[in-house]
């Protein structure tokens, strides 16, 4: 297995009638807390980080990990970029294999705030990653 994109997470469970639990990871230890019991259950999971997240974690670690365990436990996983607020930022991670990302322009005019969620729906759709987006 490996890391995909939510989209396909979800398109599964909506096809097929289940839920897919999402959990903001911290450290390895959570990473691999959370696989470990999504693994008991047979449960595909995404695993979102924020901006925070990744001051403990380099993202080049969370990713080898989520891959490691993916691999081990034969499961689909999503790595999502939670609250994330910059299209650098976002673009950074995704290049670097993310492929499901929140932009949060909530704190800007609801004009600008526009107009960064259209910028990196631009470029994630480009990726074939998902995006998610907090407008208010």
């Amino acid at each position: 297995m490996s890391i995909i994109s939510t989209k396909y997470l979800l398109q599964d469970a909506q096809a097929n009638g289940y839920a897919v639990p999402a959990f903001n990871i911290h450290n390895a230890e959570t990473i691999q807390a959370i696989l470990e019991v999504c693994s008991e259950m047979r449960s595909p999971v995404i695993l979102a980080g924020t901006p925070g997240t990744f001051k403990h974690i380099a993202l080049e670690e969370i990713y080898a990990l989520c891959s490691a365990y993916s691999t081990t436990y034969n499961m689909p996983l999503a790595l999502h970029l939670d609250h994330h607020e910059s299209l650098d930022d976002i673009r950074r991670k995704v290049h670097a294999g993310v492929r499901s990302a929140m932009i949060d322009g909530s704190h800007f005019p609801f004009a600008e705030n526009v107009k960064l969620v259209k910028s990196v729906v631009d470029f994630c759709h480009s990726q074939d990653c998902s995006v998610e987006a907090e407008l208010g």
